[in-house]
């Protein structure tokens, strides 16, 4: 559904795909520094293994859905030329 109101507006595809991209990267980049905050500490072990995974989880999908958002962005750009 995102990808075909993008299609409507693609002035506004990379804009929407470097978002997603650098929220991605900023979970990748909480869930590694996950065990060295001390504020986490008084989480039981495998609440605090689940919580990281699901970080990582969900910044691998929208690195993907950003790359996905690119892509068809630079597509509809060539098809324009």
């Amino acid at each position: 559904m995102l990808l075909k109101k993008l299609q409507k507006y693609p002035e506004k595809m990379v804009p929407v795909g470097m978002t997603l991209l650098t929220t991605g990267l900023m979970m990748l980049v909480i869930g590694i520094f996950w065990p060295q905050s001390p504020f986490l500490a008084h989480l039981a072990p495998d609440w605090n293994d689940f919580l990281r995974g699901f970080l990582f989880g969900i910044a691998i999908v929208l690195e993907t859905l950003s790359v996905v958002v690119l892509v068809s962005a630079v597509a509809n750009k060539r098809k324009e030329l």
